[in-house]
């Protein structure tokens, strides 16, 4: 009788483990397939970002260059108008650039 009742008990223990095998498989299929959705998700969002930043970044380089055009034509102006002084001014500049990097 006692053989039966350890027979018993270990029969529903491998039940037991067998069930459990079961839950553990199908919470980690589970799992997966929350981690790859969650995955997607993180994925699609920083495309967004990326494109985002990349339309921002886009806009900045046009906002640069246009200022960077207008700035070079208004310097081209002043020298039209003053060729002497901007030459003076050049030449200045030049010269104290000089001194500064001549260090002797």
């Amino acid at each position: 009788m006692a053989n039966q009742s350890v027979d018993k008990e270990t029969e529903n223990l491998k039940s037991e483990l067998d069930n459990l095998r079961k839950d553990l498989g199908k919470l980690s299929e589970q799992v997966s397939k929350t981690a790859g959705a969650g995955a997607r998700a993180a994925s699609d969002e920083t495309r967004a970002e990326i494109n985002r930043l990349r339309g921002e970044l886009n806009r900045l380089a046009g906002y640069a260059s246009d200022h960077g055009k207008a700035g070079v034509d208004t310097v081209h102006q002043q020298v039209e108008r003053h060729p002497l002084a901007s030459l003076a001014t050049a030449f200045g500049v030049g010269f104290v650039l000089g001194k500064l990097l001549d260090r002797r």
